[in-house]
């Protein structure tokens, strides 16, 4: 078995936008204004609304930069209170997924007709950690989690990514909650090859 110390951030809900959904809602020719600069891109300035048959959700995060199709990014609980079916998928596998109508803080809206998704948990890995545990992307490891409050637990079925700058683990907040996780939290990468 081998292991790599790891981040572990938690990725609350968020939205991917297309560019012509970013125009419907913003305007032609609009552009994301970055805030925070990312592993996977960068968090924009502005928010976004999330209508649901049974909910809201307000004060929702947009990922740039824009993506060839939308895609919102939920926790479970998130999907429940807005009352979508939203299933367990990789980022990207889209196909037979619900949709739901996204709003701006000036009431401009778009709808989309799929596209919500509840992330699978994963792990961004350098090259040479993903060398170093001898897996590759697609690949599944385990994540040992121990804070000290007394919920140590482990994730299996954490989908590997490999060619990033850092390694880092995404759970969403369901995750993150389960796990007692907070800020600079660490957790161990299991391998068995």
């Amino acid at each position: 078995m081998k292991q790599v110390e790891v981040d572990v951030e938690v990725s609350a809900r968020h939205v991917h936008l297309c560019q012509g959904d970013i125009e419907k809602l913003f305007g032609t020719g609009y552009e994301l204004t970055p805030k925070k600069h990312i592993i996977v891109g960068y968090v924009a300035e502005e928010r976004l609304t999330l209508v649901g048959p049974k909910g809201t959700l307000q004060n929702v995060a947009i990922l740039g930069p824009a993506r060839p199709e939308t895609q919102v990014e939920l926790a479970a609980t998130d999907a429940r209170n807005l009352g979508i079916e939203a299933p367990l998928r990789l980022s990207g596998d889209l196909a037979n997924t619900p949709g739901i109508k996204i709003a701006t803080e000036n009431d401009t809206t778009t709808e989309i007709d799929h596209g919500c998704i509840v992330a699978k948990r994963h792990i961004h890995l350098s090259k040479e950690d993903a060398d170093h545990l001898q897996v590759t992307t697609g690949d599944e490891v385990s994540l040992k989690i121990d804070t000290g409050c007394g919920r140590a637990l482990t994730f299996d079925e954490v989908v590997v990514r490999v060619g990033h700058t850092r390694t880092v683990v995404h759970l969403d907040t369901d995750e993150g909650n389960a796990a007692c996780t907070g800020k600079a939290c660490k957790g161990m990468c299991i391998s068995d090859k």
